[in-house]
């Protein structure tokens, strides 16, 4: 079995920003299993990351909230590939904070096209997860590889509305 990957994160030089947003500091990432138990971990992984960027409980519940429906999409694309060995790291979450925003990122094996965010209706059991991200973030986007996907997602501070400049400059920061 291989051991438990390294959490990497890296203190960006002065006057450049991952997202290029002011005050952002600590980008984070860390590696996860195709497993149930990668949800909880990847919640509690970017509770810390932004855990002195907010204030707000409700800004951090809403982070976690998100991090937990990219998360449960990622396991379910990657089961769906294939069983994955218990030694298999497939899922990467990325997480960076600053006063104005959250941005979340989480990789996935699976390069298939993501559903729509309201396949399936109301009504449904399962599905609705994007469709909950959607309602909650200020931008949502996907990059495809040959191997993956990545699900990209800003979310602002509470009482903070981004500029669409601002978003723009996250989204070109992060392809």
């Amino acid at each position: 079995m291989s051991p438990e990957p390294t959490i990497a994160g890296h203190v960006t030089p002065a006057g450049a920003s991952p997202l290029v947003t002011p005050g952002l500091r600590r980008p984070s990432w860390i590696a996860l299993r195709a497993e149930p138990a990668a949800v909880a971990r990847g919640r509690r992984f970017a509770g810390d990351v932004i855990s002195g960027h907010t204030l707000d409980a409700d800004h951090a519940y809403t982070v976690r909230l998100l991090v937990s429906e990219l998360l449960t999409n990622a396991v379910n694309a990657a089961r769906a590939l294939r069983e994955w060995p218990y030694d298999a790291w497939p899922l990467r979450l990325d997480v960076a904070a600053c006063s104005r925003c959250a941005y979340l990122a989480v990789t996935d094996p699976d390069h298939r096209p993501l559903p729509a965010s309201d396949e399936g209706g109301q009504l449904v059991e399962h599905g609705r997860g994007l469709g909950i991200v959607d309602h909650i973030a200020a931008a949502r986007w996907v990059t495809y590889a040959e191997h993956g996907k990545t699900v990209h997602v800003v979310v602002a501070a509470p009482d903070v509305t981004l500029t669409s400049e601002e978003l723009k400059r996250i989204r070109d920061a992060r392809r």
